[in-house]
């Protein structure tokens, strides 16, 4: 039977799976067909599943947090930029050995034998690679929204946000130059700047 899982429900069911793993393999073995899967007794194998899960947990909680009501541009954009710093978080994570942050690589890595341990070092490399591939792809996916980032602010924070700072290339719609003096009359108001600052409490 064939089920069409849903794509941010994957990482979950992928974290099913090898947390279920022994149990998994042992059904297969009481069954007599654990040779049909060969990969399931390959601990080099094993452990890029797991870190391809945990890297799917990770995305998973990103795309929890970006769905739900009052997601405005601006939460959205400070959530993708944390987000991208965590990246280098989990390559730093990798590259010490910690794995603090893939709790069941950590885990399988304890458990390998001396001859296993000779190929840990092949595996990191290439989960480093990895990441570093990641860290690459995610900044190019997002790279407008840094370049809109100081724009995105000054839709919030209008009376501290400089008008150079704007890059207002989307809104060729606005009067550019009435913009700049209604901006700099609202910066200089007092009254107004102190409204802005109590709506956004």
């Amino acid at each position: 039977m064939y089920n069409n899982v849903r794509w941010l429900s994957r990482g979950n069911v992928l974290q099913r799976f090898v947390v279920c793993l022994e149990e998994i393999r042992l059904f297969l073995q009481n069954e007599s067909k654990i040779e049909q899967y060969p990969q399931l007794m390959d601990i080099m194998w094993l452990l890029k599943l797991i870190f391809f899960t945990g890297i799917c947990q990770h995305f998973n909680e990103l795309n929890i947090k970006l769905q739900g009501p009052n997601k405005t541009v601006i939460v959205m954009m400070d959530l993708i930029r944390a987000f991208e710093a965590k990246l280098y978080v989990f390559r730093n994570d990798i590259i010490t050995k910690n794995y603090k942050y893939f709790p069941n690589l950590k885990k399988n890595i304890k458990d390998l034998d001396a001859q296993e341990n000779r190929n840990e070092e092949k595996v990191i490399d290439d989960f480093i690679s990895i990441m570093d591939s990641l860290i690459k792809e995610f900044s190019a996916r997002f790279s407008q929204f840094k370049e809109l980032s100081e724009t995105f602010k000054f839709i919030m924070y209008p009376d501290v946000v400089s008008f150079d700072k704007l890059n207002l290339s989307q809104f060729n719609w606005l009067e550019i130059e009435e913009l700049e003096m209604q901006l700099i009359d609202f910066q200089s108001s007092s009254i107004w700047i102190q409204n802005f600052i109590e709506t956004r409490k």
